[in-house]
């Protein structure tokens, strides 16, 4: 049930109770590979041992550059079992990106596979700056390693041969010591370094093990099939483990192997992207396919959200948006008490945990403010971050003097906790006195067949900020910019028409590990020099 408040410890300790429960029932389902708690409890205790070997020790920062593969979660309770740090890399990094977390994490050893997908882990490493990585000294290959026991003048050392030492018998870990750095989405500068602490994981993954129904259910099989280098993915794995219930793992998302894993494992609830649940759709041909999936909470990247929440529903499949960020963790929040498909679409619902808080604050006058009345989301409790690694600017910036965090996320209250969120914040376009969600002028332009998809920002005119649209227009179709806007003027307030349309092939956009985020801040800056210089649409 919802709001449910939970007990947290520590990592090991969730998992020494999940033995105790139920020491021989699956954890983690990967293929033909079943292996039970009390197997990964064993096997965090092999590897935190050999990581000890390594010299990895409390505080020290181990990154992790995996898949979805059962060696991500034993890493995470084996580096907590030592009072240590992982540091989660996206798997679609490259040398850049991959350079700066590990250099600015200050990580002493780096847990990798040869290759992901088509990318060559080690010799990506070995392009790397030898000063940014200063602090690394040792690669831990999860796969085939290199002859010798050197590469790239760091020592080398094989996952497999972690467990070949013993068990590291104690806990050392700490309720309130750091344990996970994820990494912001950065789409308008470098990723932050999100660090948690261990009791912050354990209450919000008990918190969504009750609100989510993964608890005290006999048939739940959960779906992992999000990077579990993100919130997303990682939280989700997290419900699972605290209800004591196998987590399926996908090693990377397809649609057809999802349906699959759906049909063979009797899944009954998975988290994900708009766009993956549609592809599942699409793909589950008869539908009877996924008849076992009862629910999915989706983070919504487009315009039709509603669409897809009703196609789920007629098929007897729970489907609503969640809410979370690095900063407060994924799964914050479940369906709203009592809701159905209309409310489902929206994004917000009530906190998991009755320790949560959630309040809306006026970004001008400093107000908090009332149900109905739109602000910028803070969020306290439990559940959120330590803070950034090494930025006490960031850090400065996004805590209030009470603890919360400034979100940067537009929304409203509705009654209790259960809150609305509306956009990014900095997305939102202040026009003519008022904040404007920027999805409504997109989903009105998205209803003309001469416009795939839109995203609209605000530029400076001589006139005060007016929105400019950057269009995708699909084959075959020509844009008629001239007829749109004249629609546009016959529609809407005067302030919320766009004063171009820009077509584009693609929208610039970054890698995130709970979903491709649309690079606004460099649409914006596009569209303001295409304004500047007098550019014509």
């Amino acid at each position: 049930m919802a709001g449910r408040t939970a007990q947290a410890g520590t990592l090991n300790a969730l998992l020494d109770a999940r033995v105790a429960d139920g020491g021989d029932d699956p954890a983690l389902i990967q293929g033909d590979t079943r292996i039970t708690y009390a197997e990964v409890a064993a096997r965090v205790r092999r590897v935190a041992a050999g990581l000890a070997r390594l010299g990895i020790g409390p505080g020290d920062r181990v990154a992790v550059w995996l898949g979805n593969d059962p060696a991500w979660i034993e890493l995470e309770f084996a580096l907590a079992r030592l009072g240590a740090v992982a540091v989660a890399i996206n798997t679609k990094y490259r040398r850049h990106e991959v350079e700066d977390i590990v250099g600015r994490s200050g990580a002493r050893a780096l847990v990798l596979p040869p290759t992901l997908g088509e990318i060559d882990c080690l010799a990506l490493i070995a392009d790397c700056d030898d000063e940014a990585l200063a602090a690394l000294e040792t690669l831990v290959l999860v796969g085939e390693a290199p002859a010798g026991d050197c590469y790239a003048g760091r020592s080398l050392a094989s996952y497999a041969a972690l467990g070949a030492h013993g068990e590291h018998a104690r806990d050392e870990g700490a309720p309130d010591a750091p344990c996970m750095i994820f990494t912001s989405s950065g789409t308008t500068s470098a990723p932050k370094l999100v660090t948690h602490r261990q009791a912050a994981l354990v209450h919000h993954a008990l918190a969504v093990a009750d609100a989510f129904g993964y608890r005290g259910v006999a048939d739940t099989v959960v779906l992992a099939m999000l990077p579990y280098c993100g919130v997303f993915g990682f939280n989700t794995v997290m419900g699972a483990f605290a209800a004591g219930r196998p987590t399926v793992l996908l090693p990377a998302f397809e649609a057809g192997a999802a349906v699959a894993a759906i049909e063979c494992h009797g899944v009954t609830h998975t988290n994900g992207a708009d766009e993956m649940f549609r592809r599942i759709l699409d793909a589950a041909e008869p539908v009877s396919r996924i008849a076992t999936l009862r629910e999915g909470a989706f983070a919504n990247f487009s315009a039709d959200a509603a669409a897809l929440v009703d196609r789920a529903h007629a098929l007897g499949i729970k489907l609503f948006q969640t809410y979370g960020a690095s900063e407060v963790q994924a799964l914050m929040v479940y369906a709203a008490a009592g809701s159905g498909p209309e409310r489902w679409a929206l994004g917000g619902g009530t906190p998991a945990s009755s320790d949560t808080r959630v309040r809306v604050r006026d970004t001008e006058s400093g107000r908090l403010l009332g149900p109905g009345e739109s602000g910028e989301i803070e969020v306290g409790g439990p559940n959120v971050m330590v803070g950034y690694l090494g930025n006490d600017e960031a850090n400065a910036k996004t805590f209030t003097d009470d603890g919360f965090v400034r979100t940067g996320d537009l929304g409203y209250m509705e009654s209790g906790d259960t809150f609305v969120y509306l956009a990014r914040l900095g997305d939102t376009l202040r026009l003519g006195g008022f904040l404007v969600n920027p999805r409504e002028i997109e989903a009105y332009l998205e209803s003309f067949d001469a416009i795939d998809q839109a995203q609209v920002v605000a530029v400076d005119t001589e006139r005060g900020p007016r929105p400019v649209a950057w269009v995708i227009v699909p084959a075959g179709h020509h844009l008629d910019a001239d007829s749109i806007i004249a629609a546009c003027q016959a529609d809407m307030a005067k302030y919320k028409v766009p004063v171009r349309l820009i077509e584009t092939e693609a929208f610039p956009t970054t890698p995130s590990a709970n979903g491709v985020k649309i690079q606004k801040a460099k649409l914006r800056e596009r569209a303001q020099a295409e304004i500047d210089a007098g550019v014509s649409s």
